[in-house]
């Protein structure tokens, strides 16, 4: 039974989940982001980053404490750069609050005294805002992912979580794909208790085997997130990473903690 196997059986389970947290509503002007025009860094590139700059300036207008998801660390375009976008831009969002875009301005600015040039983003927004805070006492500690695999490796890690009894998920990235790999067709949802621990898979029946999407490729570069929520937040999504992150963040940050690890499949 191979990992990428599972991963499919798994999508057909989500299910819909209805969030609900105590926002409110802040219209934001003018929000302005800028980024260079450089050897490394195309129009389009800079474009996008500055449009990541300005949705940052947006939260900050709205009183948001910046809080960007940094245990991802850079994702290089080699690794993946749709991923990359995509993550950047659900992870700048979505911790304190989200944009929802009213109006957008690009212009290219030359600065002649720095004898540059920037592309600048200047964004009118809605940033809708969560008042709730992450519970410090929530955590889930998660080991045996390894940082390198052999095509063909057997998957296992293991877990332990903190503060509470909670049900857990694990999802599962490359460039091109999404999907959740626990719970699966074999293995059903459970709560776990707190401070025990407990193994992915959850049981002995099933093997998770590494195998690469593209056996071409010489690397594959996985991301892997194991989510603690105290309460059962069923998932019913597109299988992307940009609406399996989203919806991560939708649910209140006292409700969740996580664990992201990166890993490559030579």
């Amino acid at each position: 039974m191979s990992f990428k196997r599972i991963i499919i059986v798994a999508v057909a389970l989500l299910c819909y989940v209805s969030l609900h947290a105590d926002t409110d509503i802040v219209r934001v002007r003018k929000a302005e982001g800028r980024w260079e025009v450089s050897g490394n860094v195309s129009a389009d590139e800079a474009e996008e980053k500055a449009l990541m700059e300005a949705k940052k300036e947006a939260l900050r207008k709205a009183g948001i404490r910046e809080n960007v998801w940094s245990v991802m660390g850079h994702i290089s375009s080699t690794e993946g750069e749709r991923f990359s976008e995509a993550y950047s831009s659900v992870s700048t969002l979505a911790l304190n609050g989200m944009v929802n875009i009213l109006d957008k301005k690009v212009e290219d600015v030359w600065d002649a005294k720095m004898k540059r040039l920037f592309k600048v983003v200047t964004i009118d927004a809605e940033v809708i805002r969560n008042e709730i805070k992450e519970d410090e006492t929530f955590k889930v500690d998660v080991k045996g992912i390894e940082p390198v695999y052999k095509n063909g490796d057997i998957f296992r890690c293991s877990f332990k979580v903190y503060g509470c009894d909670s049900y857990v998920k694990v999802f599962w990235f490359t460039n091109d794909e999404a999907a959740m790999i626990y719970p699966n067709d074999y293995e059903g949802n459970q709560k776990f208790l707190a401070e025990e621990t407990y193994t992915i898979p959850v049981t002995d029946d099933i093997e998770m085997v590494m195998e690469k999407g593209k056996p071409d490729l010489e690397v594959e570069f996985i991301n892997v997130i194991v989510l603690a929520t105290k309460k059962d937040y069923p998932y019913l999504g597109k299988s992307d990473f940009q609406s399996i992150l989203s919806w991560i963040y939708k649910i209140p940050a006292d409700q969740r903690t996580l664990h992201h690890a990166t890993t490559v499949i030579k």
